[in-house]
């Protein structure tokens, strides 16, 4: 029972892991369009980078969310009791985020969904980074469970945290347009991501000093995943660097490549700082972890099954998309802007 229980919850933070890493570029563009683009057809140069590829990220959220619920449904409906509100703000911003990249090409008044889709994407990306940030931090939870609210949430770590990944996002984002679109936008996106490299390595340098794992009673550096998390957080920092070593060559796919690395390892040593909790507690007493919100082995034995047929199914689908839809967008060329 214990092995299927860890697997689980290193599945679980794998799937959110990808998430981050693949839906955290097109969140990125969406929330940086109207600042970097200055016509419309720069605009829908942006969108089209995106367009083929947004919703499918999302799938690794369904997935993840489908997961807490079949493997952990203590926590999950944990979860959806104690955070309702915060839940309920992030799913609104996606799918006001989504219904914009649809209907701004079958509408006159663009403005608005340009608006949309900045607020879905900027509130989206702080909104995770806040949840995150709190739940590395540990939850003040109880024998009545978290009863801050929305407020209790907007705390030191939580804002940090929702910040640098904003920003993390935004540099992601920026690095997938430089390897998408061509033509003279495109040395524009250049030159805004060598300015924004910088300040996504102050976001890093204050996660890493104000650590929200620091905070956790649950954390122990000295333990195996203490370990484990300071050597992702290592990764990281190597990773990042990388990014910019490909920038200044030039190698815009390699620099989005290792900006990918960087979310992954970025957000591993997070989960890894965690385990085994799901939700933790600043009161150890309280945490949801693994073990104790988990279903029944034959469930766990099932989804097992199951996730060993369709999750290789899902990433190759998802990488032929990606080879298939492989071209570039250059504003200039009306035949590259199908939105």
């Amino acid at each position: 029972m214990e092995g299927f229980q860890i697997l689980w919850y290193c599945l679980w933070a794998v799937l959110w892991t990808v998430y981050f890493a693949l839906d955290g570029f097109d969140l990125g563009a969406g929330a940086l369009m109207n600042f970097i683009s200055s016509s419309d057809r720069e605009k829908r140069a942006v969108i089209n980078s995106v367009g083929p590829f947004w919703d499918g990220n999302e799938v690794w959220l369904i997935t993840a969310g489908g997961a807490t619920f079949a493997a952990f449904p203590s926590a999950y409906a944990d979860m959806f009791s104690w955070l309702y509100v915060p839940l309920f703000l992030l799913l609104t911003a996606l799918i006001i985020r989504g219904v914009s990249f649809e209907l701004r090409g079958k509408t006159e008044n663009k403005k608005i969904w340009d608006i949309f889709i900045f607020a879905g994407s900027f509130l989206a990306s702080f909104l995770l980074g806040t949840a995150f940030g709190n739940i590395w931090a540990g939850l003040p939870l109880s024998s009545q469970g978290y009863t801050a609210g929305l407020a209790g949430l907007l705390n030191f770590h939580g804002i940090l945290t929702g910040i640098c990944l904003t920003v993390f996002f935004c540099m992601h984002g920026l690095l997938w347009l430089l390897h998408k679109i061509d033509g003279s936008f495109k040395e524009r996106i250049a030159a805004v991501s060598r300015r924004f490299w910088y300040a996504a390595f102050l976001c890093l340098a204050l996660f890493l000093i104000f650590l929200p794992l620091s905070k956790n009673p649950n954390f122990d550096r000295s333990s195996v995943n203490g370990l484990l998390s300071t050597i992702f957080y290592a990764l990281s920092i190597i990773s990042f660097i990388a990014v910019k070593k490909a920038l200044d060559k030039g190698r815009t796919f390699a620099s989005f490549m290792f900006s990918f690395s960087f979310i992954v390892f970025w957000s591993a040593g997070g989960f890894a700082g965690q385990y085994p909790n799901i939700l933790p507690s600043l009161d150890p007493a309280f945490n949801v972890s693994a073990f104790n919100s988990s279903s029944s082995l034959y469930t766990l034995k099932i989804m097992s099954a199951v996730a060993l047929v369709f999750v290789p199914v899902v990433i190759g689908y998802q990488i032929w998309v990606y080879r298939l839809l492989n071209h570039k967008v250059n504003p200039q060329d009306e035949s590259t802007l199908h939105y």
